[in-house]
């Protein structure tokens, strides 16, 4: 198949986990046979390069309404100059790439007028959503409410650059592959479209950069050595470790990941405030780089009050080392209580100090969790998340403009394969 992939970042530039799965299953859809074109933004980040990246794989030439490493609201001539940009960009792309299917990734902060176009081209849509971008876009968006308040000027504007002005028919325009069924359920609270064509399709990592170790015969010393990672921001409630830190005497924290200039230094404060600034290390690495850094942890903690899926317990738990994560969102879906790691209310320190402190004093539970851990992430790869994404695709162009079909066939809310 000739394929299109687009997402707001793209590798080696993009802040998470959702645009490396992106690239995952590109270079495995490559390596059976698709020709495999990507649309993404200009966006770089300082110091990073394509590495020999080709113009023809990859499109850097989109815009989105995002800025260094924040949200980018401008005024009325900013918001016409990057939807137009962007609707060139698309038609550019889908011109020289002629795709039979489009892929959909990470959309959050692309004009919603992407969307309406992508729609309009006739072409296959497969989607598949591992956060929250069809709510935030909607919020977000800045041309609804220009329109509002210039209808005609704006409508005259938007008209002269072929820029769609109507709200996308987003729920069945296309196959939406759902990273998580609390994905599919929040989707459906917090916007106005249903998706009839859906399916679940966990994610899963890759085990060239996390091989499975040896299942453990017997627990190592304990030395209180905790790990976070992932993008230290808001939404990811890394406080929770910093507050629960007061209950765990003489445990240390490795924070690494790219991080939020303002949350980070929040957390610092918070720290000294606290006392436990001395026992906190803030650092980042190349996903290539993270294994070692599990294998050198007692425990990683996980604390995402609302995490679409979560790549990094699964991560860890290819490295046996135990997880302690938040019972929300779509974690809960493939970790399961003192079977292959240890749950807590979200934002409940005192409950994630205990947690810690039950590893702490009980080996066989380590053993134990890290044993099943191995199975899990021996189940959700890259592999079998492209197989999955690969059989969407295909059914997608087979059946082309038959409502209804798609790769849900069979699979609804009440009966996910």
């Amino acid at each position: 198949m000739r394929l299109l992939f687009i997402s707001n970042m793209y590798p080696p530039h993009h802040l998470g986990g959702y645009e490396l799965s992106c690239r995952d299953v590109v270079e495995r859809f490559r390596a059976r046979g698709h020709d495999v074109t990507v649309l993404t933004t200009s966006y770089r980040r300082d110091g990073v390069s394509e590495r020999g990246e080709s113009a023809d794989d990859v499109r850097r030439t989109l815009d989105f309404y995002w800025r260094g490493d924040e949200l980018y609201l401008p005024g009325r001539r900013g918001v016409l100059s990057i939807e137009y940009t962007d609707q060139r960009a698309l038609r550019a792309a889908l011109r020289a790439v002629d795709p039979d299917v489009v892929s959909v990734w990470n959309m959050g902060a692309v004009p919603l007028s992407v969307i309406a176009q992508l729609i309009r081209s006739g072409r296959p849509l497969v989607y598949h959503v591992c956060n929250e971008w069809p709510a935030l876009d909607l919020q977000l968006d800045p041309l609804r409410p220009l329109l509002a308040r210039h209808p005609i000027a704006g409508r005259l504007a938007t008209f002269a650059a072929r820029v769609p002005t109507e709200l996308p028919a987003l729920g069945t325009s296309g196959t939406f592959c759902w990273v998580s069924k609390s994905m599919w359920d929040r989707a459906e609270e917090e916007t106005p479209w249903r998706f009839p064509r859906s399916v679940v399709v966990h994610s899963g990592i890759s085990h060239e950069d996390f091989p499975l170790v040896d299942p453990p015969t017997a627990a190592r010393p304990w030395g209180g050595r905790l790990l976070y990672a992932g993008r230290i921001e808001g939404t990811k409630s890394v406080e929770t470790i910093i507050q629960a830190l007061p209950m765990l005497p003489g445990a240390t924290v490795d924070l690494v990941g790219p991080s939020d200039a303002n949350y980070l230094a929040g957390l610092l404060e918070l720290a000294r405030d606290l006392a436990v600034d001395d026992r906190i290390t803030v650092s980042s690495v190349d996903r290539r780089e993270l294994r070692d850094r599990y294998l050198a942890a007692d425990v990683v903690l996980f604390t995402s009050k609302a995490e679409p899926f979560g790549l990094v317990p699964i991560e860890a738990m290819a490295c046996a080392t135990p997880v302690i994560a938040s019972a929300g969102g779509g974690t809960v879906e493939f970790m399961t209580h003192e079977v292959n790691g240890l749950l807590y209310p979200p934002g409940d320190a005192a409950a994630l100090a205990a947690a810690v402190q039950r590893l702490a004093s009980d080996p066989e539970l380590r053993v134990a969790l890290a044993t099943n851990g191995l199975a899990t992430a021996a189940e959700f790869t890259v592999d079998r998340l492209a197989d999955r994404l690969e059989a969407a695709h295909i059914d997608a162009l087979q059946n082309r403009g038959a409502r209804g079909s798609g790769a849900a066939r069979g699979e609804t809310r009440d009966g996910l394969a």
